[in-house]
C-alpha cells in the first residue's frame, strides 16, 4: 500500500534525552504505526485488537519503568505523573472494553484511534515535562 496516513516518524525532536526511555518510545511508535496500518488495511477486528493489546501492555510496562526512574532520581513530580499514568490506563482499559463490545467497524476503528491518540499525546505533552530531570546524554 501507499504511504500510511498518521504514520509517526522518530526524530530527535521526540527524544527524551534518556536512551532507555527513547528506546521504549521508539518501540511504542512502531506499535502505533502497526495499528495505523492495520486500520488502513481494514484488517479484521481480532488483528486490530491484538495490536491494541500490545500497545496497552507496552504502555503499562513503560509507565512502570518511568516510575522506577522517578523514584531512583527523586523526581519531584513523580506522584503527579504517576497519577496521570493511572488515570490514562483506567481510561484506556475502559476504551478497550468498549472496543471488545462494539460490533461495527466504524466504532472500533474510532476507539482504536482514540487509544493511540491518548498515548501519543501523553508522550508529547506529559513526558516532555521531565526531559531535563532524567536526561542521561
Amino acid at each position: 500500500m501507499d504511504e500510511i496516513p498518521w504514520k509517526i516518524e522518530w526524530s530527535d525532536a521526540l527524544s527524551m534525552r534518556n536512551a532507555e526511555i527513547d528506546a521504549e518510545h521508539k518501540h511504542f511508535i512502531g506499535l502505533v504505526n502497526r495499528l495505523n496500518a492495520a486500520i488502513r488495511e481494514r484488517q479484521d477486528k481480532a488483528q486490530v485488537e491484538q495490536i491494541m493489546e500490545l500497545i496497552l501492555e507496552d504502555a503499562r510496562e513503560h509507565f512502570k519503568h518511568e516510575e522506577r526512574l522517578f523514584a531512583e532520581k527523586g523526581f519531584p513530580g513523580a506522584g503527579e505523573h504517576s497519577a496521570i499514568h493511572r488515570d490514562l490506563l483506567a481510561g484506556l482499559e475502559e476504551a478497550m472494553a468498549e472496543f471488545r463490545d462494539s460490533d461495527f467497524s466504524y466504532e472500533w476503528i474510532k476507539i482504536g484511534l482514540s487509544i493511540k491518540d491518548q498515548l501519543v499525546q501523553h508522550v508529547l505533552v506529559e513526558d516532555v515535562r521531565y526531559i531535563e530531570y532524567l536526561a542521561t546524554d
